[in-house]
């Protein structure tokens, strides 16, 4: 009971602001603790209708109301309006351009009618809501009014503040009503402009803001809008008493506007994993650190497509079950088992990135060469040419590179690539998997710096032949000794932004949108050269798993950087022996159906 007094209490100590300003009668103009009418012209003003003349005259003589009004109480407005045509008339009191952004029934109105001034009151429009709308629009207040020639009505609009039982109106604070008075056209014989505007969006053969005309009670089919790279969310009403059900819209007592809503993918992913991001501008995380427990969650940073949303340290909220081992002699043990991944990222276009981690869902640090799609494989068979350490490479297998240009020309697969993709083919396209999964970039970069950034001695930045170079990630990183130790995530080259079709953003030369993690993904997810990390989810003991990120090209050797017992190493040989975690992207439209929390034991998946 004590609860109770005190959060009435507290409610009643909220004050109304209301602002109300007339053009034609009177006005609303908000203050903090106030109800205040203003009428900023002259006290009386003249309507022309179709059948007769109206004037609106204020009974009172007042052109303002300055009082305090609490929660429970009202004010009340008097005027009249007076036939001076020689013929009938019927008319509509309307709301003109009202914004009132107070909560749905925190403020209701009624009118009252009477031939004689001061008494006889009738009320013509019981305890109604006044619109809520942030958006301005022209509705009614009281429809079709019968003032016969020479006569003369008085009315009172009463404006009531409710007290709303059960309901927290602390946002009635910074509400605000504002809105104009105007009589026009009986409402039910007038015609209203429907506006429906696509947002940027096609509607049938046309992406242009379309008005039409239309009574009340009238319909208008509309269809569903297109917008590439958006989601339709649905359309959003403004128009009183106007409504919309089954793809047909009811025009109300009022001018109605129907605006198409949109979702970028990326924001529907990012509800999906329920989880809430850290911008980038509020915080970087230490990436010269190895993750701490506390470092576990979902961080920001640019891609190519926008900002992308990546995992760090030992989150445990990026499960995903997706597919099966294709149950045939080529994947032994494996045959007929699902397949586990872990999210790395969320792309800029909203596609997820996810990264193969066996056939159950391992805790993080659960030492398994399972978790790799392949144990034991050579990047490239040859090695004694800086072109070997494309994901594709220039020329035929054997034939040394001459330039730069011609190493990095993408003609010839690797060998652990033509491995991936019949992996790929067999267990994804042939499973009938394929149409879930995204053509977003993998970046194989062969940048070449040079050896002011690199730091490595001698470094030519030739990139071709047996000339000594340093590439992108060594610059980057530069053996953990570097105090700007920043991964990223755009592609400085776009030849070595590999994709299967895009060939705006990326350079189309891929036949499967599959790939390795980048050195920068390692370093973001938590690794940091030379030193092992076991706190985040990326950490198998058991595994030296391969990136798509070269290091160097040294003497006779080319390197390539590896995810080695939870830490990056600085190099391994492309002949050396290595394990393989395949990195494929799930279209945003799919990963938005998954059902689960992503957890281990309720990792996301289909239906």
């Amino acid at each position: 009971m004590e609860g109770q007094e005190k959060s009435s209490k507290t409610k009643k100590a909220i004050i109304l602001s209301l602002c109300v300003v007339t053009l034609v009668f009177a006005c609303i103009m908000g203050t903090y603790a106030y109800f205040i009418i203003n009428v900023n012209n002259d006290d009386r003003q003249n309507a022309q209708i179709d059948t007769g003349t109206m004037k609106l005259t204020f009974a009172d003589g007042n052109p303002t109301i300055n009082e305090r009004i609490m929660l429970g109480e009202n004010k009340t407005k008097t005027f009249t309006l007076e036939n001076t045509g020689d013929l009938d008339a019927v008319v509509s009191i309307d709301w003109l351009d009202i914004v009132n952004t107070y909560m749905e029934g925190s403020l209701t109105y009624t009118l009252e009618q009477s031939e004689t001034e001061g008494s006889g009151y009738t009320e013509i429009i019981g305890k109604t809501n006044v619109p809520v709308t942030s958006t301005a629009f022209t509705t009614t207040l009281a429809p079709d009014i019968e003032i016969p020639v020479g006569k003369k009505y008085y009315y009172n609009l009463i404006i009531t503040f409710n007290d709303l039982q059960d309901v927290d109106q602390e946002a009635d604070r910074k509400a605000n009503l504002s809105t104009k008075f105007t009589v026009s056209q009986p409402s039910t014989n007038r015609n209203y402009d429907l506006i429906i505007d696509p947002n940027g969006g096609t509607l049938g053969d046309t992406n242009t803001v379309q008005t039409l005309t239309k009574k009340n009670g009238e319909t208008e089919t509309i269809g569903t809008p297109t917008k590439e790279g958006e989601t339709f969310l649905g359309w959003k009403i403004s128009g009183y008493g106007s409504s919309l059900a089954d793809g047909t819209l009811t025009i109300g007592k009022s001018n109605t506007k129907v605006v198409a809503e949109w979702e970028k993918p990326i924001v529907g992913v990012i509800k999906k994993l329920g989880v809430t991001p850290i911008p980038v501008t509020d915080t970087m995380p230490d990436f010269s650190a190895i993750t701490t427990a506390s470092d576990a969650g979902l961080y920001s940073m640019e891609d190519d497509y926008g900002t992308s949303y990546f995992y760090r340290g030992a989150v445990t909220n990026n499960y995903v079950k997706f597919g099966k081992w294709a149950n045939d002699s080529s994947n032994g043990s494996k045959a007929g088992k699902n397949m586990f991944w872990r999210i790395i990222r969320v792309n800029g276009d909203g596609s997820v990135r996810i990264i193969y981690d066996g056939t159950i869902a391992y805790a993080n640090g659960e030492a398994s060469l399972d978790r790799c799609s392949h144990v034991f494989q050579v990047y490239n068979s040859n090695y004694d040419d800086a072109k070997y350490v494309g994901w594709m490479y220039g020329g035929t297998l054997g034939e040394p590179s001459t330039s730069k240009a011609q190493a990095q020309t993408n003609e010839t697969n690797s060998t652990l690539k033509s491995l991936v993709d019949v992996w790929y083919k067999t267990n994804i396209v042939d499973a009938g998997y394929s149409g879930s999964v995204a053509d977003s970039i993998f970046c194989n970069d062969r940048s070449t710096p040079g050896q002011e950034a690199t730091g490595l001695y001698s470094d030519t930045g030739l990139g071709y032949g047996t000339n000594l170079t340093g590439y992108g990630v060594l610059a980057r990183f530069k053996n953990g000794n570097s105090n700007n130790y920043t991964p990223i995530f755009k592609c400085p080259q776009k030849n070595d932004a590999f994709t299967v079709n895009d060939e705006e953003k990326g350079n189309g030369a891929l036949t499967y949108p599959v790939g390795l993690i980048t050195a920068d993904e390692i370093v973001a997810s938590g690794g940091k050269y030379g030193t092992t990390n076991s706190t985040y989810y990326l950490y198998n003991p058991a595994a030296h798993s391969w990136s798509l990120s070269p290091r160097a090209f040294i003497q006779t050797n080319s390197l390539m950087t590896l995810l080695r017992s939870g830490r990056l190493e600085n190099s391994l040989d492309l002949f050396g022996s290595g394990d393989v975690s395949p990195v494929i992207n799930l279209t945003a439209e799919y990963f938005k159906t998954l059902k689960g929390t992503g957890s281990m034991s309720d990792p996301f998946r289909a239906e």
